[in-house]
């Protein structure tokens, strides 16, 4: 009789425990490895004067070895190496560290002007240690993409701004003339060197922007044959020196040898420099 006492009792004893196994919780724990920020905006020059740091943050367990962190990037109308860089694209959380080490994000200030957004994501690509989770929570995790936006400081203009009433600046006046454009040529038209038979001068020039995009660049012509004053004689102008504008500001600057066709030949009268700008 004791014996099967004993042996009930321990059945209860089982039956307790396995129930109590059975209604037993155990919540997982994660780990997560984020952003600090979901976005930021940086001035063109801004950044590209003080570089702008960027760390990832880990909640979870004080590591006890390092974790590196990959990532990547997607541009949006803009080009690393030539409107931003990048001090790193992977990071480490040392050891009982959790802040990452930083990045830093520089801004090149180009002459490039565009109203379009410029951006850029840096995603968190890969973590070295795969149960670490990307970004905050488990569904629709937060700040695992942070964007930079990059404020642009140059015009949005482009060289049609020449296309129309132009003001020509010379060593000895000023006059109104016009301006048309087609394509990178902005042909002009009127009193170019300052001397009234011949107020019909004409002049193409080829606006080359220093990079694809830009607002500043080179203003050349080959050799030109002007047209003719009133006086019958034929004009050529000639390029002298380095010719440039900038869209920013409305200008061209321009410098050229005057010949006049005398017998058969061209021959040299005198030297010119012109700004030319918007009215």
């Amino acid at each position: 009789m004791k014996n099967l006492r004993l042996i009930i009792g321990l059945l209860g004893i089982l039956v307790v425990l396995a129930c109590s196994d059975d209604d037993t919780i155990k919540d997982p724990i994660f780990e997560f490895i984020s952003f600090q920020n979901e976005s930021v905006t940086i001035n063109e020059n801004g950044g590209s004067i003080e570089p702008i740091p960027v760390v990832l943050k880990l909640m979870g367990y004080e590591p006890t070895e390092d974790i590196r962190v990959d990532l990547s990037v997607t541009n949006t109308n803009v080009e690393e190496g030539i409107d931003y860089e990048l001090s790193s694209k992977s990071l480490i959380f040392k050891s009982g560290s959790f802040i990452s080490d930083t990045l830093f994000v520089s801004t090149i200030d180009n002459e490039i002007g565009t109203d379009l957004e410029r951006s850029f994501d840096i995603r968190i690509e890969n973590i070295s240690k795969p149960e670490i989770k990307v970004g905050l929570g488990i569904e629709n995790p937060t700040n695992a993409v942070m964007k930079v936006v990059i404020a642009d400081d140059e015009c949005t203009e482009t060289i049609s701004v020449f296309d129309g009433a132009l003001t020509n600046q010379t060593p000895w006046g000023t006059h109104d003339i016009n301006g048309s454009v087609n394509g990178s040529v902005v042909t002009l038209v009127g009193n170019l060197i300052t001397y009234s038979p011949f107020s019909n001068a004409t002049l193409e020039v080829t606006l080359t922007p220093d990079l694809d995009g830009g607002t500043k660049g080179s203003a050349t012509f080959d050799d030109f044959n002007a047209g003719t004053d009133s006086d019958g004689y034929e004009y050529q102008f000639r390029q002298v020196g380095s010719g440039s504008y900038d869209v920013c500001s409305g200008e061209i600057h321009i410098g050229f040898d005057v010949y006049y066709m005398s017998g058969g030949s061209w021959v040299y009268w005198y030297t010119t420099n012109n700004t030319i700008t918007l009215q």
